[in-house]
């Protein structure tokens, strides 16, 4: 026994290798040295069991044992084998072909031919051919040959061919042509209004009027009328829908809002947001709300008021006796000698203890009874039987009828009727008196259909059809209308209703139908427009007027609109009119028979005999010759011409070309064509023959052309050429009989066969001569073809170095010099290669001959496959690679040096900087970005509200306003502040800010502690609401409540107390007789002189004065007035003078012209009220208030233009421009290198410094620093203005522009993260951007990015009227063509609108643009919501209506006023303190 003294064993891990595999990192050596012990083993391993007793090893593992198919392992060695067709090579790895049909039919799919013996030839059966492997069969196309003869398409169909035509298209009678279907004729087009046909396909077209459909049949009537995006299903809205251009916009009617999904309109309830003006109850509705009374009040007529109803004044209340009136309620009272009854209201007597007792029923007699034996009354319905019939009935009136008795199976009101009568499908009773009708019909002989709202069996059944459905008249199903569904159409309004409970009123003509819910108009049938009030254009019916009538327009009368039947013209009949009446038959319908002469017709319209004409006319005045067909006389007569038209005189037939003969039935004789056949024919050559009719010559078969000279071209053959050759293999064709003249190589009728073996060459007559290759040549040339490893002429030389296999065609692919074998190829390999190519190395860890040595590199070094010397990893050195880089050091061969900071360790493979905590970068110089923090910078900060934290530790640092561990807790309320550590100072409630401890101030305070309550006169948050109280109170500076004087109650004060009630807060009741008024500020009984009214709130009227009013005025001058008291004559506000006549001066304003004028800026007053007019740029009471930034002119109605920046003067609308600009309207930049106000300056930047046009400072580009970028970056220093520090690694280079990095166009700096500054673009960014009006541009291409407001290639171009937005694509959504802010869209409101569409009118006592100011005039007047002028009421005057009015009641002063001692008129009259007075709401 023999031991083997290597112990080691290689665990491998392979695979079936094919030719060409290579290997991968899957395949691995577990051990080291066992490869050389494996190879050296001469097929035999170490035992793992006993070291001492050899173990067979599968060579065979390994390379597949270098065999190329397939290797067999034996004990103690191996063998290859090769795969079925091929044999062992002498190497005896490599296989090469065996060329025999004993071994699996040589491959061939039908029939395998041994040509020699190391050659065959695979053949198929008849009808197939070889395919491209040379080895399948196929069978033959027919189609393949000119495409079966078929025009359009070839279907093999078990190898025959069946010819299949395209769309529109069938096939002809022969089989294979192609003829076109006229779809218009066949009826398969389905087109609305009219057809036309074309090659393959067809087109539908429309009438005048009418478009045609998306689906190119249906036609549609063209409406004058916008499509927009709310027509179809309003848009998705509730209510209104208003198309724009982003879409449909949703608009709720007043009383109503949207919703948060932008289209359903929800309800405002007005009552509880405080919108109602009800003084006692409001009631909220759908869009809108109700004021409602107390019991006892009535409504006011103003719809917010409520007024005492006095009950009284009504059938006395229903009191028996006495009614007296309450506040709100009644009272009723009895005589003496009477009490009130337990209504309150009967008075019953004291002394008689009888009652009257009501509810006693009448007594009725009933009528006599009269008993009817025969009476026509009985055969009307119920609701037909009026009182005159029953009064008839009364009397014993009656009717005397007549009617008939039938015999003998006849029936109806003359008895002309017999069962035979019975249309529609009814049939005879059994007693033959009458029919019976099937369902749907009813009559006498079932030719009428049941009455509207029946159906069914006799028409007994009642239809329950709603909404103007229609009852279907046999099965009762409703058929609704337009806009209506449901079984019985119950789902809709009735005619001219829309709505949820269908009570809004539809604008459609004739209460036509309307959509249930936005009301549009559904039109019926035959009627069309927007109200359908437009019935359908002449011949055109139905539904939309879509459907063009079929009628013979020529023919017909009228198209009916709805159902489009044809009432036909007198002579005319048919479907669609268009048949002419019959001969002897004319009028209406055609039934009218003509009464003529023997011979004589008549005209077919109306009946008219008309006059003998000579023979080949007719007519009225005979002078229209026949119709094609007709001849003789009258036209009666009929031709016989076989087709050919005939003499409309005599019927001689006109034949056409190539025919002749009395009848046209013969063909020309031979050389002769055309009309008559009196053309000669051309010389028609090679055999062809003249055609009749065209004179063109019928080419033989093989020739074509105008005179046949031309022959066959290549590939063609037969009648006119249109044969396709069916030869194969480049053989030729007869251009006559298409038989085919086989190429060398080939034979057979179709030259589809190739030459046998041993011969080539034309009809395959020649033999091979050829050496090692079996005798085989090829068929066509006769070369020799050799076997693998051999060439030459006769197959006799071995192949050349580097080239083997069959004709030597196949180059070597052995690499690293390593030897090929001329025959199959296989490659020796040199020492440190493998593979079946030799292309692979030794596999990793083995090197030298074979592989057979191994490496001792450590550390994943690479051993050189050749040489077995160790490559060594970055970080590693010595002989095996077996130690790490000393400290400090690091890459390759340990040569480079570490550059790192803040403690961080280096890597010594790749030299990569370890980061301690909170730090990061290639260097670790960089703090943790923001919110990030730790080790790697990879845990994230937990700080919230804008708090920051340590990069290394993570904990956070608060903002003001905030504090916890997070940063997550509002400062508490009272504290603020860095740590909410400060504590607030507000008052009155005041909230404090948690940031800045600013106090928030509750309505009614104002200050920096909310200290300080609003001043007299204001209210609200920050004091800016004003009071709105009359009397000249004040209101409470919170809430705005006005503190009421005596006598007056309200909102704003502005009512005096009910009747029957007076002073502080109406409180009191008061004591007055009946019918005496009562004072409602003192309470006293009686007005004074010059006041009336139940609480003496209202002044006489005028002409009248003094006590009760009752004394007349007598003051004679026109702009005189009466002093509602004395009496006394006084000037009217603005005159002055004797009698009055006197207008004021300028400058001065009312009673006798003693107010002087408070306009400012040049305003001008009204001489009566004092009314200010402001001059261009001013607005409010007195003029004092400026036009608002963007308006200018009269009334502050015109926008500014100005660009932004720009401001305008407020009166002429001149634009002051900003520093950098300049223009009319501001709108330029300065030019290039100019800058400052009216760009006047010029600029000093270089080197391509970008100067502001605003102040001139120079932004530097890239590498340049200094204020005028005079300067070149220090060393260290890159970027723009030089602030970037170089982090160029591996002794990079810094530029001083770039930052050392090549960057695509746009950007800059290491890692090209930065894009250029603003203003620049393109390589290395320095182009500069061409943009306007503070535009950026993309940094890589410089293409301007506009701010909204703007577009333009250089965004100079501010958006046009109407648009607003980023590249003003957006579309202003403002009322009234107003203007929007061209950024933001906002609504510049012109003077008396607001809202954000400008579409709400400024609330009472706002006004201007906008509705921005608060108007100062007093409660007796009314504010311009354009100007802010006050219109003073009630004799009230000034610019703001605070002086003047009417005489006032106080208590306090009564006395006095009796007391004044009247002047003369034309002096200073007596002033008197009047407050105006109002009928009470």
């Amino acid at each position: 026994m023999s031991y083997l003294t290597c112990y080691c064993f290689l665990i491998l891990v392979f695979f079936s290798i094919s030719v060409g595999t290579t290997f991968t990192s899957g395949s691995r050596y577990l051990r080291n040295h066992c490869y050389p012990c494996y190879l050296r083993s001469i097929g035999y391993g170490a035992n793992q069991a006993n070291p001492y007793v050899k173990q067979d090893v599968d060579e065979c593992q390994v390379h597949n044992g270098g065999c190329q198919h397939r290797c067999v392992n034996t004990q103690g060695s191996y063998h290859c084998e090769c795969k079925p067709g091929f044999r062992l090579h002498s190497d005896s790895r490599s296989c090469i072909t065996v060329y025999s049909c004993s071994i699996g039919n040589g491959g061939c799919e039908h029939d395998c031919i041994q040509l020699s013996a190391a050659h065959y030839q695979c053949r198929c059966k008849p009808n197939y051919h070889l395919k491209a492997d040379s080895k399948h069969c196929e069978l033959n196309d027919p189609c393949s040959a000119r495409n079966g003869g078929c025009m359009h398409q070839c279907v093999n169909e078990g190898g025959h061919a069946k010819c299949v035509c395209h769309t529109g298209y069938k096939v002809a009678l022969d089989g294979k042509t192609c003829e076109d279907i006229n779809e218009c004729v066949t009826g398969s087009t389905v087109c609305a209004h009219s057809c036309f046909n074309t090659l393959g396909s067809f087109l539908c077209g429309c009438s005048l009027g009418y478009e045609l459909g998306a689906d190119g049949k249906q036609c549609f009537r063209i409406e004058m009328e916008i499509i927009n995006s709310c027509e179809i299903n309003n848009g998705g809205c509730s209510h209104q829908c208003r198309h724009s251009s982003t879409g449909p916009s949703c608009i709720c009617p007043q009383g109503f809002e949207l919703d948060a999904d932008g289209k359903t309109c929800i309800d405002t309830d007005e009552c509880s947001n405080g919108a109602s003006c009800c003084q006692q109850e409001c009631s909220n509705n759908a869009g809108g709300y109700e004021c409602v009374c107390y019991a006892g009040y009535r409504l006011n007529t103003d719809g917010c008021g409520c007024d005492d109803v006095d009950e009284c004044a009504l059938n006395n209340g229903g009191c028996d006796h006495l009614c007296e009136n309450l506040v709100g309620s009644f009272q009723c009272s009895c005589h003496p000698g009477y009490r009130l009854g337990d209504d309150s209201k009967r008075c019953i007597a004291t002394g008689n203890p009888q009652e009257t007792v009501f509810g006693q029923e009448p007594i009725v007699q009933s009528l006599p009874q009269v008993t009817l034996l025969r009476d026509e009354f009985a055969h009307f319905p119920d609701d037909t039987y009026n009182d005159e019939e029953e009064e008839a009935e009364a009397r014993g009136e009656h009717t005397v009828s007549e009617s008939f008795v039938c015999f003998d199976g006849t029936f109806g009101p003359d008895c002309t009727l017999t069962c035979d009568d019975c249309t529609n499908g009814g049939i005879c009773n059994a007693d033959m008196d009458g029919c019976i009708c099937i369902i749907g019909w009813t009559g006498l002989i079932c030719n009428q259909t049941c009455p509207e709202g029946t159906f069914g069996q006799n028409c007994s059944m009642k239809c329950n059809c709603k909404n103007g459905g229609i009852c279907d008249p046999i099965t009762g199903k409703c058929h609704c209308p337009p806009g209506v569904m449901g079984e019985f159409c119950e789902d809709g309004c009735p005619k001219g209703y829309f709505g949820k409970n269908c009570k809004k009123k539809c604008n459609c003509a004739n209460k036509g139908r309307c959509h249930r819910l936005h009301g549009a108009c559904l039109c019926e049938p035959g009627l069309y427009g927007r109200y359908c009030h437009l019935a359908c254009p002449r011949w055109t019916y139905g539904s939309g007027c879509s459907e063009e009538c079929k009628c013979d327009q020529q023919n017909t009368l009228e198209c009916n609109k709805k159902d489009g039947l044809c009432t036909c013209k007198p002579g005319y009949y048919g479907t669609y009119c268009q048949t002419k009446c019959d001969a002897d038959f004319y009028g209406i319908g055609c039934k009218n028979k003509c009464n003529c002469q023997p011979g004589v017709s008549c005209d077919h319209t109306n009946g008219k005999c008309l006059k003998q004409c000579p023979e080949g006319y007719h007519g009225e005045n005979c002078d229209q010759e026949c119709k094609e067909g007709k001849y003789g006389i009258n036209c009666l007569k009929t031709c016989s011409c076989h087709g050919a038209p005939c003499s409309h005189v005599t019927g001689v037939c006109i034949c056409p070309p190539g025919k002749t003969g009395s009848d046209c039935s013969k063909d020309c004789p031979s050389e002769r064509w055309g009309t008559g056949c009196q053309e000669i024919c051309p010389i028609c050559e090679n055999n062809a023959i003249c055609n009749p009719e065209t004179g063109e010559c019928v080419c033989a078969p093989g020739f074509s052309g105008n005179l046949c000279k031309e022959k066959c071209p290549l590939g063609w053959f037969g009648q006119n050429c249109q044969m396709r050759c069916g030869c194969q293999n480049n053989a030729h064709c007869d251009p006559i009989t298409g038989r085919c003249a086989c190429s060398p190589g080939w034979t057979g009728h179709n030259c589809r066969k190739a030459c046998d073996d041993n011969h080539w060459g034309e009809d395959c007559l020649q033999f091979c001569n050829c050496s090692n290759s079996g005798g085989n040549c090829n068929s066509i040339t006769g070369q020799c073809i050799c076997e693998s490893g051999f060439t030459g002429l006769h197959c006799d030389q071995k192949c050349p170095d580097g080239w083997y296999g069959t004709d030597c065609k196949h180059q070597c692919q052995c690499a690293n010099s390593a030897n090929c074998d001329h025959v199959s190829g296989a490659c020796t390999c040199a020492a440190g290669w493998r593979g079946t190519f030799c292309e692979l190395p030794c596999p990793e860890g083995f090197y030298g001959p074979d592989c057979m040595n191994s490496c001792k590199c450590a550390n994943g070094a690479k051993c050189n496959h050749v040489s077995g010397s160790c490559t060594c990893h970055d970080g590693w050195t010595g002989a095996t690679c077996n130690q790490k880089c000393e400290p400090g050091r690091y890459g390759t061969q340990c040569k480079q040096t570490c550059n790192c900071f803040n403690g961080a360790k280096c890597d010594h493979v790749t030299g990569g900087c370890i980061c301690t905590p909170g730090w990061t970068g290639p260097k670790c110089q960089k703090a943790c970005d923001y919110g990030f923090y730790g080790e790697n910078c990879l845990q994230q900060c937990l700080c919230r509200n804008g708090g920051t934290c340590h990069h290394i530790t993570g904990r956070c640092l608060c903002p003001k306003g905030w504090s916890g561990l997070a940063c997550e807790s509002e400062c508490t309320q009272g504290t603020y502040g860095v740590g909410c550590l400060q504590n607030c100072s507000c008052l009155n409630g005041g909230l404090c800010e948690h940031e800045t401890g600013y106090c928030i101030c509750h309505a009614g305070w104002i200050g920096e502690s909310c200290q300080t309550a609003c001043t007299t006169g204001t209210f609200g948050i920050q004091c800016k609401e004003k009071c709105n109280c009359r009397h000249g109170v004040s209101c409470n500076h919170m809430t705005g409540i006005c503190d009421c004087p005596q006598g007056w109650r309200g909102k704003h004060c502005d009512k005096p107390c009910l009747p029957g009630s007076f002073g502080e807060r109406c409180a009191h009741l008061c004591n007055c007789p009946h019918g005496i008024p009562c004072n409602h500020i003192t309470g006293e009984c009686g007005c004074p002189p010059g006041f009336t009214g139940n609480g003496c709130d209202e002044t006489c009227i005028p002409g009248t004065y003094g006590l009760n009013c009752a004394k007349a005025c007598r003051c004679a001058g026109e702009n005189q007035n009466c002093h509602p008291i004395t009496g006394e004559c006084i000037c009217a506000s603005g005159y002055y003078g004797h009698n009055c006549q006197l207008t004021c001066p300028s400058g001065m304003y009312g009673p006798n012209c003693e107010n002087q004028c408070k306009c400012k800026n040049g305003g001008l007053c009204e001489a009566m009220t004092g009314t200010c007019h402001c001059p261009a740029g001013y607005l409010g009471a007195d003029c004092i208030t400026a036009c608002p930034p963007e308006r200018f002119g009269k009334g502050c109605v015109q926008v500014c233009s100005c660009s932004p920046g720009g401001t305008c003067d407020h009166v002429s609308g001149d634009c002051v421009c900003p520093p950098g600009r300049t223009g009319l309207n501001c709108e330029k930049v300065c030019q290039k290198n100019y800058y400052g106000v009216k760009c006047q300056q010029k600029c000093s930047c270089k080197n391509g410094g970008l100067c502001s046009a605003f102040d001139g400072s120079c932004q530097c580009g890239l590498g340049w620093t200094g204020r005028s970028c005079e300067q070149e970056c220090p060393p260290g220093k890159y970027g723009a203005n030089c602030q970037m520090e170089c982090t160029c690694q591996n002794n990079g280079t810094c530029d001083k522009i770039t930052g050392a990095c090549v960057c695509l166009a746009g950007y800059y700096g290491k890692s090209c993260e930065h894009a250029c500054p603003s203003g620049f673009h393109g390589e290395k960014c320095q182009e500069f951007c061409h943009c306007e009006n503070s535009a950026s541009c993309d940094p890589e291409t410089g293409m301007c990015r506009c701010p909204p407001g703007f577009y333009g290639n250089e965004c100079e171009r501010a958006c046009v009227k109407g648009t607003y937005g980023e590249n003003c694509n957006k579309l202003c959504e403002c009322e009234g063509n107003v203007h929007c802010d061209p950024v933001s869209g906002a609504c510049m409101c012109p003077p008396g609108r607001t809202g954000r569409s400008c579409d709400i009118d400024c609330k009472i006592n706002h006004f201007g643009p906008n509705c921005t100011f608060s108007c100062d005039c007093g409660w007796n007047s009314q504010c311009d919501s354009l100007n802010g002028k006050c219109i003073c009421h009630d004799g009230y005057i000034g610019p703001t209506c605070h002086e003047g009015g009417p005489p006032q009641l106080l208590s306090a002063h009564f006395g006095d006023l009796l007391n004044v001692q009247p002047r003369t008129p034309y002096k200073s009259p007596v002033r008197y303190l009047i407050h105006p007075s109002k009928h009470r709401p």
